[in-house]
């Protein structure tokens, strides 16, 4: 295992014109695989309707908020009262590289519909070059290793996992810190201390894209020490134990500004969300085509089964890389990274797949621990345990990368890996057109701060109203947060007695009412009386805006 001795590894080197082919690289194969969203950037938002029209309201509340107080506690959502935003689901890093393009290029709908969409892709080349660059440091010195580190970073970037993340969630989807992190936190093993500040600026910043990354790093320093402890047959030196330590504290540190309002806003929330034992990984869909696949039919029987949702449940493996790896554990030995590699997939399969194991969506009674896990404060909160698969390809793209360099000299390799790229090529892209409807014109030209009701109610309606809030600029009564922080009108709006409602909405300064029958929303109730109690003031074929006072 002296792959894992990184203070015996050559220095990570940085020379542009490597590093500049290879990214112009994947940046070609985003374009190519990608060719429809990128044909309507400021049309269509890259996904279905779903959570990805929230992740454009942060991108567009990011980019206008007056000062930084605004992110944490807003009115523009679950008006009058409001809301913190301590939990919400921001990808801090995308929302502030809107933010400060928006400043150069404008704050308008379309303007931030472009800017969502190029950072979501943006995802793709990124974390492919910092998966090259950690792949690349741990293979050494060694012939071929700059085609494998490609293969890594190809397998870790452009996964069925990932593109199903960047068509649902933005925070999810930012993963191109995580392998900066590895490399880092491993080139400071041996105490050095600028390599583990970094590792902790760079744990940091993972949490403030995806707060469950903050574990998942957690959890990856907890494995190295267990393969440490393994390949030495001792518990490591005392400098390597104080590694994770200060790691974690200068992380946790530099997160205080993040933290501090979470604590104090969760104080009196008792509300557990589930899903721990819900949104797994399955055994079963590691070898099942997902649905952007040529041939998602053939998995589309054990999709049916599988319990959670079709993108958390996309972990798809690959069959021509799972046979790459099965070729390289029957070769001659002297492979440790590939060891080190299938290592740490088992460790985050685990985790990935939630309190007990499910079996092509049977849920059987064997624990797993994320059972504890989930019943320990604060980590509780990591209630979709899918997503670490993240780790699970970061591990397979090392592993890959250790075969190739094993199969450089076989004839066969070449045909493999144009399998390897078939078999991700995504298809059947989905994005959903968006654009401001002239129906919200009469609101967004009301200088006064009212609010707006938007009907019907729903959280994918509240997701829909969100997005469509962007529009108008006006507070909402709706809106959906990551977690609920206290009862709002929302909560005690009377949507029987219309005259009561009117009466709640003038007292709580909501001025207008929008009946929305576009095909962002679900109906849901019968909202015909709304015209003999409100005035209406455009009508038009997607929705009516009454108003209340």
């Amino acid at each position: 295992m002296a792959m894992l001795d990184t203070a015996a590894a050559e220095r990570t080197s940085f020379r542009l014109p490597r590093w500049l082919f290879v990214a112009c690289g994947f940046m070609a194969i985003t374009a190519l695989l990608f060719w429809p969203w990128l044909q309507q950037l400021s049309s269509a938002l890259i996904g279905p309707p779903e959570d990805n029209m929230q992740d454009l309201w942060n991108s567009w509340h990011a980019a206008t908020a007056s000062n930084w107080h605004d992110l944490f506690f807003t009115r523009q959502l679950r008006w009058p009262e409001g809301t913190s935003l301590a939990y919400h689901s921001f990808a801090w890093p995308q929302v502030a590289a809107v933010a400060v393009l928006a400043k150069f290029l404008g704050s308008d709908f379309a303007t931030i519909l472009t800017l969502q969409n190029l950072t979501l892709l943006a995802s793709f080349p990124l974390s492919a070059m910092t998966m090259f660059a950690l792949a690349r440091h741990l293979l050494g010195d060694v012939e071929g290793r700059d085609l494998a580190a490609c293969v890594a970073g190809f397998v870790f970037a452009f996964n069925p996992w990932h593109v199903a993340q960047v068509m649902h969630h933005t925070h999810v989807a930012t993963i191109e810190f995580l392998p900066l992190f590895v490399l880092f936190y491993l080139r400071g093993q041996d105490g050095r201390f600028r390599w583990l500040a970094g590792a902790a600026a760079l744990m940091a910043l993972n949490a403030l894209a995806c707060w469950y990354y903050f574990f998942y790093a957690l959890y990856f320093m907890a494995f190295h020490l267990l393969a440490l402890r393994i390949r030495d047959g001792a518990w490591p030196r005392r400098r390597t134990f104080a590694a994770p330590v200060i790691c974690t504290l200068g992380a946790t540190l530099l997160l205080l500004p993040w933290l501090i309002p979470m604590l104090l806003s969760a104080s009196g929330v008792t509300v557990r969300y589930l899903g721990g034992n819900v949104y797994v990984a399955d055994p079963a869909a590691w070898l099942a085509f997902p649905p952007t696949h040529a041939l998602a039919f053939l998995g589309e029987p054990l999709y049916a089964r599988l319990t959670g949702n079709a993108w958390e449940d996309a972990v798809y493996l690959g069959l021509a890389n799972l046979a790459l790896l099965a070729w390289a554990l029957r070769r001659k030995p002297g492979k440790p990274l590939l060891h080190y590699a299938l290592g740490g997939m088992t460790f985050f399969a685990i985790l990935a797949a939630g309190e007990t194991l499910h079996i092509a969506g049977t849920v059987t009674p064997l624990a797993l621990p994320d059972l504890v896990l989930d019943r320990l404060p604060f980590f509780a909160n990591v209630r979709t345990p899918a997503r670490a698969m993240v780790f699970v390809y970061l591990f397979l793209g090392l592993g890959l990368a250790q075969a190739c360099v094993m199969a450089r000299r076989r004839s066969w390799l070449p045909f493999l890996l144009v399998l390897m790229l078939l078999d991700f090529i995504p298809l059947r892209l989905t994005a959903t057109p968006v654009s401001c409807p002239t129906g919200l014109d009469v609101i967004a030209h009301d200088a006064s701060s009212a609010a707006v009701l938007d009907l019907p109610l729903g959280y994918e309606n509240g997701n829909a109203a969100m997005m469509l809030s962007a529009c108008h600029g006006h507070p909402i009564v709706q809106g959906e947060t990551a977690r609920k922080m206290g009862p709002t009108l929302l909560d005690r709006l009377e949507l029987k007695d219309l005259a009561a409602q009117k009466r709640q909405l003038t007292a709580a300064g909501v001025k207008y009412v929008v009946l929305h029958r576009g095909k962002l929303f679900r109906p849901d109730g019968d909202f015909s009386g709304y015209s003999h109690v409100y005035r209406m003031v455009s009508d038009s074929g997607e929705m009516t805006v009454f108003r209340v006072y």
